[in-house]
């Protein structure tokens, strides 16, 4: 009697064993799939910085330049009144803008009119601020602007952020993009693969279970590929072949 209950508990046993789905290596399965994606960039403003000076470092006739994405490119001319001769350089291709100075002003009573100047032609192109001797302008529009130049003044301007153009291109299969595969509950990722020309991939010798697969798109903030695009699978049947689908991610 002892030796039947045996016998059937063992028998139980295996059988039992038989039906569990145990994910893997060592089995005949496969999964397959694909994956895509937008090439995306993110546009940016440019931004200007001028860091102006006391009148005493100026000179009747001192000019900068400042350019737009669109609509006029400007220079602006300091003039003293004292002076007889013009104080225009009368640059070709350009518009002009006089402003009126004193040897005896500030950096911050320079920067108010140069600030004014700028604000009375530029609105449109620029958000402008002025902070002590520091103007900074910021375009209106996303795009890279030929550089501004401080010419024959003692100021400092320069490009504090180059600006350029947000690209979206078509969906694409991203070739050479790694694919990761995890067994089961699995969280870590437990083998790897790379896609091929058409953005396919494989995993082959898997045994039946459950499974996810996963590829890092990027994130828009930090440009850094840390955001997975995930997609749990489970195989079924031995010898069998399951699709996962395109994995879209964006690039």
């Amino acid at each position: 009697m002892k030796i039947k209950s045996l016998l059937f508990a063992t028998l139980v046993a295996i059988a039992f064993s038989s039906c569990e789905k145990i994910a893997g290596p060592g089995g005949t399965s496969t999964i397959t799939g694909t994956v895509s994606g937008i090439n995306e960039t993110d546009g940016q403003y440019e931004s200007i910085e001028i860091t102006v000076t006391p009148g005493s470092l100026l000179e009747h006739g001192d000019y900068f330049i400042v350019n737009q994405l669109s609509g006029d490119n400007y220079y602006f001319y300091f003039n003293n009144p004292v002076w007889v001769t013009s104080a225009d350089p009368s640059l070709q291709g350009r518009t002009g803008v006089q402003i009126d100075f004193s040897y005896d002003d500030t950096d911050l009573e320079i920067a108010n009119k140069v600030n004014s100047a700028l604000s009375a032609n530029l609105s449109a192109g620029f958000n402008i601020n002025t902070v002590g001797d520091i103007i900074t302008l910021t375009a209106t529009e996303m795009g890279n602007i030929p550089d501004p130049d401080d010419v024959s003044t003692p100021f400092l301007v320069d490009v504090s952020n180059q600006g350029k153009v947000g690209f979206i291109g078509e969906e694409t299969a991203m070739t050479d993009m790694r694919v990761y595969l995890c067994y089961g509950e699995n969280e870590l990722y437990d083998e790897s693969t790379k896609t091929g020309a058409n953005g396919a991939f494989t995993f082959r010798n898997l045994q039946i279970g459950k499974y996810s697969v996963y590829v890092l798109s990027k994130d828009s903030v930090t440009q850094e590929y840390t955001v997975p695009v995930r997609q749990e699978i489970e195989i079924t049947a031995d010898g069998s072949v399951v699709e996962v689908g395109n994995l879209f991610i964006q690039h």
